[in-house]
């Protein structure tokens, strides 16, 4: 009771001298009217509350901004887009009908990268120009491969067609090509080129560089001396053969080991005024380094080089599928406060490519197993042919890129009779690229020119294939109904 006598008087105390004021306050004569109010002479004394004031309400912040996210291409812009939906600002490089092959990136392309929280990307060097994009660009974006979960097909030897072929036959197809005139000491670049070289007093050179390693072969019209020269020494090569039958353009073949490097092809003395070769590759020995599932590149590694895998991993649904899933959990953790959002979209979109893969199985079984056999503008329908039964004649280009220069008339010709020898009623052009040297490969054959499929791109807005999910349906619709004459 002691220790508590102080508070109560104190309380008391304050009490009385609120009544006091209060009082005061209720004494104040009232203004007459017409009477001008008094002006106070100093400010009001501020009344102490008697009940302890509410806690103001906290301060809004703004709204956190949405994630952004930059896809290299339309179709992986548009799985992004059914994980996400509005809750990321999204914008994508290679646009509806664009080949990601080919493409230029432009100032506004390295600015939004260089805004970007995630860059999702296909990988297996699908995007060629990526690296070099994100490291101008300054961006600190995280880099989201979407290949990573997938077992990529090794690519085809590059050539018109998947079956094995003899190298000499190939070789001497180009030599009945139209020869391109070559001086001595200039370079010849392109393989698969039927080169004449011009001689001074029997002899002469030309140069080659490499960037990679590989098996080369040098197929020459005649046997004369000839040496393979790096840093001024004569290079030993892994096998000679002189041609006795299978091709009287070439009379002698010479293959070597070669690494990255400038390379000196002498010929002479004694060799003419003049000597025809063509040189190829036989295929390319590195190997890219292959990454953990779930790791993502954050200093623009890839996980293999050009040339060894597939890229067009999406034609096949079940590829598709994981491909979203790498999607789903990087949006997850670069923004866990909608991950469940994230997870959900997901889930529908799953199921939905789930479906079209039934569909598309149910679709191909329609057309008998001897028709299925595709020839198109590049070699883009590989994981398509090895899920769905289907065999890839050739292609156009000859190649799993569209960068490739135009074939020549012996690549054309040789594709000509290997369509004609496979019994396809039609060839399909590609929305990506020009249809006009289908068209004349399909008259050459005598086929029909079937409608471009969609293929490293969606189509625009309105299109059969402005979808991923509608360009898969239209494109399985088309092949089936073409091939089935």
């Amino acid at each position: 009771m002691i220790a508590r006598l102080p508070w109560r008087i104190s309380a008391l105390s304050l009490v009385a001298l609120l009544a006091l004021l209060l009082g005061a306050c209720g004494s104040a004569p009232a203004a007459q009217p017409g009477s001008a109010p008094a002006t106070p002479t100093e400010a009001p004394a501020a009344i102490a509350p008697t009940e302890p004031p509410t806690a103001p309400a906290a301060t809004p912040t703004p709204e956190t901004p949405p994630l952004k996210v930059v896809a290299t291409y339309s179709i992986l812009g548009d799985f992004v887009q059914n994980v996400a939906g509005d809750l990321i600002e999204l914008t994508t490089l290679v646009g509806p009908g664009g080949d990601a092959h080919t493409y230029e990136p432009t100032p506004q392309d390295s600015a939004a990268l260089a805004e970007a929280d995630l860059l999702v990307e296909n990988g297996l060097m699908f995007e060629s120009w990526i690296d070099d994009l994100y490291s101008a660009s300054g961006s600190q974006a995280t880099r989201v491969v979407v290949s990573e979960r997938i077992t990529p097909l090794a690519a085809p030897e590059e050539g018109h067609s998947h079956a094995d072929e003899d190298p000499l036959a190939h070789a001497c197809e180009h030599f009945a090509d139209e020869p391109e005139p070559v001086a001595a000491g200039a370079a010849i670049p392109d393989d698969h080129t039927h080169y004449v070289v011009a001689l001074t007093g029997g002899q002469g050179e030309v140069t080659l560089a490499r960037d990679e390693d590989a098996e080369v072969s040098f197929f020459l019209g005649a046997d004369v001396p000839f040496m393979l020269m790096a840093g001024g020494a004569p290079l030993a090569p892994e096998a000679r053969e002189v041609v006795a039958e299978g091709c009287d353009a070439i009379a002698i073949v010479y293959r070597f080991d070669l690494a990255p490097g400038d390379y000196v092809l002498s010929f002479g003395p004694n060799a003419g005024d003049s000597i025809a070769l063509v040189w190829e590759e036989a295929h390319t020995h590195a190997e890219g380094e292959t990454h953990a599932e779930g790791e993502t590149h954050a200093e623009g590694e890839e996980g293999h080089s050009h040339g060894e895998y597939d890229p067009h991993i999406w034609h096949d649904p079940i590829n598709a599928m994981r491909m979203v899933e790498t999607i789903r959990d990087a949006l997850a953790t670069a923004d866990p406060a909608n991950a469940a959002v994230y997870t959900a979209n997901a889930a529908t979109y799953l199921a939905e490519l789930e479906e079209l893969d039934s569909f598309v199985q149910e679709q191909v079984a329609t057309l008998p197993e001897e028709r299925r056999k595709l020839v198109t503008t590049h070699d883009t329908f590989g994981y398509f042919a090895a899920r769905y039964g289907f065999e890839i004649v050739g292609t156009a280009l000859g190649s799993l890129s569209t960068e490739v220069a135009d074939p020549s008339a012996g690549e054309l010709a040789e594709l000509v009779e290997q369509i004609r020898a496979s019994g396809v009623p039609a060839i399909f052009a590609e929305n990506i690229a020009n249809a006009a040297l289908m068209e004349a490969l399909a008259r050459e054959a005598g086929v029909e020119l079937a409608p471009p499929l969609y293929t490293d791109a969606i189509g625009e807005p309105g299109s059969e294939g402005a979808t991923y999910l509608e360009m898969m349906r239209y494109n399985v619709t088309t092949i089936v109904t073409t091939l089935a004459g």
